[in-house]
């Protein structure tokens, strides 16, 4: 019998994983761009004058954020259509439409210094992004988000 609880609860354990929903999803992309995004920000931190390394188009992170842009706005766009808040549905095309910016940042940085600055502002976003995320789940948003404000239409 200790066997059949066993397995059952093993069972359980996995189905909960398994069923971990997109807001789970994103806030795990986020946590890995955060730590490569604070990564890269130190290193380039340590050698401010040198020239800006350009973002190479084979660059993991590069794909990793544009996802995370695409993901957060499908994630948006969800939210909209089965009648969620409106706050969070703002919350996540805000994030899409800074990641995006931040990477369009980082590719005009000149100098190694606007490079870290840039990659820091991406770890702060993705560290933001990994805590309101769950949210989508159904999980509470955290207390650290403001009171509602205006929400853009989706650009398509």
């Amino acid at each position: 019998m200790r066997h059949i609880l066993s397995a059952l609860a093993a069972t359980l354990c996995l189905s909960a994983t398994a069923l971990a929903g997109p807001g789970a999803d994103l806030a795990e992309t986020a946590r890995q761009i955060a730590t490569e995004a604070q990564t890269r920000a130190d290193y380039a931190a340590a050698r401010p004058a040198a020239p800006a390394a350009g973002i190479e188009l084979g660059d993991p992170l590069l794909y990793e954020l544009d996802q995370f842009s695409a993901d957060a706005m499908r994630l948006s766009r969800a939210i909209d259509e089965a009648g969620g808040p409106i706050d969070l549905r703002c919350i996540f095309r805000g994030m899409s439409g800074d990641a995006a910016s931040r990477l369009e940042a980082l590719n005009a940085a000149e100098t190694s210094a606007d490079q870290a600055r840039v990659y820091h502002e991406i770890s702060a976003l993705m560290h933001d992004a990994a805590e309101i995320a769950p949210a989508a789940d159904g999980e509470a948003l955290p207390d650290t988000v403001g009171p509602p404000g205006t929400c853009p239409a989706a650009r398509d």
